[in-house]
């Protein structure tokens, strides 16, 4: 009995891995201007970019149920015997959750099982990954589940922005806390806590921000490191040097993804993100 492994387009995934490895990526919307774009299908996080840049109001939305009836129906088609993994954004972030399961009632399967990865970005992609890896070694379903809740607790996604405008923008914290930072020049270290996004720290400059934030690299790779990747918006080149200080102080690999346009709109086009799964304790 086979396990497909389904996600969303906020896991930024690697390029071509969801096509390599058969996941299937349910796409959310991003509007500019009040003109919407399936993520990652219809406009390119460096045209989003471009435009949010320039001016334009960007937005989004989750899919709708019967996006999700059709994913789950095309895979359950080909194979009725199947089992379906279905991992999402946090249900504290965007009501893709809540349109997973709606469309899973309506479908009246048994066959998916529903993982809130509580994430957002590769926090949704690492557990995706993991999925994939157990399914393809034969895992039963209860493992998979269990091994990628897990995963999931053990996760931790950190961020620095050049600006918290595109967040206050997108109410993920309020105008008076992003016109404070912005007079005070704070660069807050940002972090996915519980599926929501909260301040770990408060530097008054971007340099320091990111010593503090090697500190907690630190911290982590001295824990044991399971899974780690960076992300860029329009920023790669920094990014890029990023990455290739991390390799050099700690000769651990990493993979490097950028934010596609539902997450990079929160973000905005300047974001330093760290994620970061610990290993199993003993």
């Amino acid at each position: 009995m086979a396990i497909h492994v389904v996600t969303d387009s906020t896991a930024c995934l690697p390029q071509g891995y969801a096509e390599e490895h058969s996941v299937t990526v349910v796409p959310l919307k991003v509007s500019l201007d009040g003109e919407y774009f399936r993520d990652g299908i219809d406009i390119t996080a460096d045209e989003f970019y471009r435009r949010l840049v320039a001016g334009a109001k960007g937005g989004s939305t989750q899919p709708s149920p019967e996006e999700f009836v059709s994913a789950y129906r095309a895979i359950l088609d080909k194979d009725p015997e199947g089992d379906i993994v279905s991992l999402h954004v946090s249900g504290r972030m965007s009501g893709t959750l809540n349109s997973a399961l709606t469309g899973c009632n309506q479908l009246g399967t048994t066959h998916v099982r529903l993982v809130d990865t509580m994430s957002a970005g590769l926090g949704i992609g690492f557990p995706t990954m993991r999925a994939v890896e157990l399914a393809k070694a034969g895992a039963s379903l209860s493992r998979v589940v269990a091994e990628v809740e897990a995963l999931c607790l053990r996760t931790h996604t950190y961020f620095v922005l050049d600006s918290l405008k595109y967040l206050q923008r997108g109410g993920r914290i309020g105008k008076a806390a992003a016109l404070a930072a912005s007079i005070l020049k704070i660069k807050p270290i940002l972090a996915l806590i519980k599926g929501v996004t909260d301040v770990v720290d408060r530097p008054r400059t971007k340099r320091v921000a990111l010593e503090h934030l090697w500190a907690i690299i630190d911290k982590h790779v001295q824990k044991g490191i399971e899974y780690v990747g960076f992300h860029y918006a329009a920023n790669r080149t920094e990014l890029e040097d990023f990455q290739r200080e991390f390799a050099s102080r700690y000769r651990l690999p990493s993979i490097l993804t950028q934010l596609g346009p539902v997450v990079g709109n929160q973000s905005g086009p300047d974001i330093v993100g760290v994620v970061i799964t610990e290993t199993k304790s003993q």
